[in-house]
């Protein structure tokens, strides 16, 4: 079990075992606004999305209903336009059941935000499935999404769809069953300050909003550590960033995996010096000056006594009748 014993029993401690469940039988869960953290945090969440909104368009606050009077927008790589957004990746309930999901090794592959106006149309039926020459999906989840809803979510206001259990047919849908389930999706009625939470393989899209106002959300996305990430936090991420937040976000941004490889092969000594073993859901003790960020690596040097080192010790682990896959593995 592994790790896996030690985020079971802090999901037990945070309440969420019927969310495990329903991540198994549907496909997708809800955490309601109190499992997420205090009223206030999610006004101040719901006050910095628009920030960054109103700082982009070059506009004041009260001015972006016209921008989106009837049309919407996907905000890129918002993590680093303010400090805020670092607490919602380590969200314990949230990220409890994202590793669930991916494994407790996860990284953050996309963090952005979803401003929507009247009018706004719907997305169609999809999964977020990125391995697009594989026709079939694997058992486990690849990546597992969450949408941070900063207003009430429903059907009227441009909620998110699902097509409950779709996620055990491992699949992408045809052109044919995108249009039929379209308008028959199963409509996410939560309120303000849920996350949603679910699995790359389930169908899932969105319906048109037909209110007044804005829909306003902060949505993510986490994968498993040998998928590239969408977005790129490992370069950009600083070592201020780390020291601020637990050892658990260090794992976040990956910066301290061993690829890609160069001439002298994979970054050995970087990788052994990554974080290792379970980090709780529950710490919070700012990493201080443990990790820093990667420099630059000159992948086109061949590091001659580096790998000459390393075929002496391949000999002397042959000579104990182990295999070269023992070494590589550690």
């Amino acid at each position: 079990m592994g790790s896996r014993s030690a985020l079971y029993r802090e999901l037990k401690e945070l309440d969420l075992i019927e969310n495990i469940a329903e991540l198994d039988a549907f496909g997708y869960t809800i955490i309601p606004p109190e499992k997420v953290g205090p009223p206030e945090q999610h006004e101040n969440m719901k006050q910095a999305v628009l920030r960054v909104a109103a700082s982009r368009k070059g506009c004041a606050i009260d001015e972006l209903p016209q921008f989106f009077s009837k049309g919407q927008e996907l905000m890129r790589f918002i993590l680093w336009d303010d400090p805020i957004f670092e607490k919602v990746v380590l969200t314990p309930s949230a990220l409890g059941l994202i590793q669930w999901l991916v494994g407790t090794d996860c990284v953050l592959s996309l963090f952005d935000s979803w401003i929507k106006g009247k009018g706004a149309l719907g997305t169609d039926i999809h999964t977020d499935w990125a391995q697009f020459d594989m026709p079939t999906m694997p058992p486990e989840a690849f990546g597992a999404n969450f949408n941070y809803v900063l207003t009430d979510y429903t059907k009227e206001d441009g909620a998110l769809s699902f097509v409950p259990g779709s996620h055990r047919w491992r699949r992408w849908p045809s052109h044919e069953e995108a249009a039929y389930w379209k308008d028959k999706a199963e409509p996410v009625e939560a309120r303000a300050g849920s996350i949603i939470i679910w699995g790359d393989h389930l169908w899932h899209g969105s319906y048109n909003k037909d209110t007044e106002g804005l829909r306003i959300m902060i949505l993510g996305m986490y994968n498993r550590a040998h998928m590239q990430t969408q977005e790129g936090f490992r370069e950009t991420v600083t070592d201020e960033a780390l020291a601020r937040n637990p050892v658990r976000f260090t794992r976040l941004m990956n910066i301290y995996h061993s690829m890609p490889s160069g001439r002298s092969g994979r970054d050995a000594e970087r990788a052994s010096e990554a974080p290792r073993g379970y980090n709780s859901l529950f710490d919070t003790e700012p990493a201080g000056d443990k990790f820093t960020t990667e420099g630059k690596r000159d992948l086109l040097s061949y590091d001659r006594e580096a790998t000459n080192a390393q075929m002496k010790a391949q000999e002397e682990l042959a000579a104990t009748g182990k295999t070269w896959p023992d070494l590589y593995h550690g």
